[in-house]
């Protein structure tokens, strides 16, 4: 199998199809949940968890078995039914529209992998084994989570504040440099320490001395 290309895409608002109403197709919804997709799963039937995302409006439900059709304005395509040929039609409906497709368990008949993602804030941290170990994906994540503190995701928040007014002060060169001290210097430690005002102030007084 050849290299996959790592990317982290913005589904808001995004049609995306989940074929399949068991338990995995109930992950699958509930990983898309955080992303604002606007997501339709078709299947006979649903698990008790897909009842309960479809009450709570996470996904709508289409029920019936899977056609061809049901590809129509979808963005994105999920195969996740315990059916070989439902599992090969998607896959090759998909493909043949030119969407991407990940089919649970079969690999080969995949355009995209789900790597396994830690989450703070804005940080994502995925790891993928291109669909060969999903298990072994999982525990690197497991180990990657005892090394990443919480507050990363307030200290990002900060910076993503501050963007917006540095773009405006600096040129792309101090710019560089600014983030570059802000990681240098104490500002983490302030957001640790719960101190925001402190972390603003050390901010300003960099951005303060590169203007």
């Amino acid at each position: 199998m050849p290299n996959t290309y790592p990317i982290s895409l913005v589904l808001a608002g995004k049609a995306v199809l989940v074929v399949g109403g068991g338990e995995v197709a109930a992950r699958k919804v509930r990983g898309l949940e955080p992303c604002g997709a606007a997501i339709t799963v078709v299947s006979p039937e649903l698990c008790r968890e897909l009842v309960e995302l479809r009450d709570a409006c996470v996904c709508a439900w289409v029920e019936k078995a899977y056609e061809s059709s049901d590809l129509n304005g979808a963005d994105l395509v999920f195969a996740c039914t315990d059916d070989e040929a439902t599992q090969l039609r998607v896959s090759a409906d998909a493909t043949e529209r030119q969407l991407l497709v990940n089919v649970a368990d079969r690999p080969e008949l995949c355009t995209f992998f789900l790597p396994s993602v830690l989450r703070r804030s804005n940080l994502s941290i995925a790891v993928s084994t291109d669909g060969s170990s999903p298990l072994t994906a999982r525990l690197i994540r497991e180990s990657l989570e005892k090394h990443v503190d919480d507050e990363i995701g307030d200290y990002l928040d900060l910076l993503q504040l501050w963007r917006p007014r540095v773009l405006a002060a600096l040129p792309a060169e101090k710019r560089k440099l600014f983030w570059e001290r802000a990681h240098e210097g104490p500002i983490y430690e302030f957001v640790k320490l719960g101190q925001p005002e402190q972390a603003h102030a050390a901010l300003a007084r960099l951005l303060e001395e590169l203007e």
